[in-house]
């Protein structure tokens, strides 16, 4: 049986690759001020002169993470084509139901944001500006078809985005906090779909 040769290029990309989801980890678990890049380096297996070669500066390596986390975001969870203007609470929910499975898969992109939004910080300045905002536009503009056609309520549209949001994502922000005081895996399968399920009845129940 033939198998295809790793060349080094494909080595370094997965290398690369590794590397920026330990940085997410390790950033996302103790905030950017508490890690450093041996840290990484160490987590990830890698020498440290290995990320300063690819990235330089931790600064440079939380923005490369970042770009990186909200590309596999828009690959996991591309946005509805809203062209139309057809998109419809059907469409709405299916979209929720993917989103909640895209948290439960990734719960270090909320802590992440958590962590910057804690601080404050001018990183979270850039990536509101660079990612954020632009993706709600869209989000934003779902919302306010499915409304407008479904009758889900007279809620002002970001805030009942961010109520989403939030409710979507505190499962996954919490879950050491609900094995240990109940004992519930919120990351079991069947946990999950009972979430998307009564996030789904929370909000768009007609």
């Amino acid at each position: 049986m033939h198998v295809p040769r790793v060349t080094k290029q494909d080595r370094s990309e997965q290398t690369r690759a590794h590397i920026l989801e330990i940085a997410l980890e390790e950033f996302s678990s103790h905030g950017f001020e508490a890690v450093s890049l041996r840290d990484i380096a160490d987590q990830a297996g890698v020498n440290h002169a290995m990320i300063r070669y690819y990235f330089g500066s931790k600064d440079a390596l939380w923005k490369e993470s970042t770009t990186y986390l909200f590309q596999r975001l828009r690959e996991e969870l591309p946005p509805l084509d809203l062209s139309t203007g057809d998109a419809n609470l059907d469409d709405l929910k299916e979209y929720v139901r993917n989103y909640v499975r895209y948290c439960a898969r990734h719960p270090e992109h909320a802590r992440l944001m958590v962590q910057e939004s804690i601080a404050g910080s001018e990183r979270l300045k850039w990536v509101a500006q660079t990612f954020i905002r632009p993706a709600h536009e869209s989000t934003l503009q779902m919302i306010t078809n499915a409304q407008q056609g479904n009758g889900i309520g007279n809620i002002d549209p970001l805030m009942l985005l961010y109520m989403i949001v939030s409710v979507v994502q505190m499962p996954y922000l919490l879950t050491a906090e609900l094995k240990y005081t109940h004992g519930r895996d919120a990351l079991a399968p069947e946990a999950i779909e009972a979430h998307a399920d009564a996030v789904i009845w929370l909000f768009f129940r007609t």
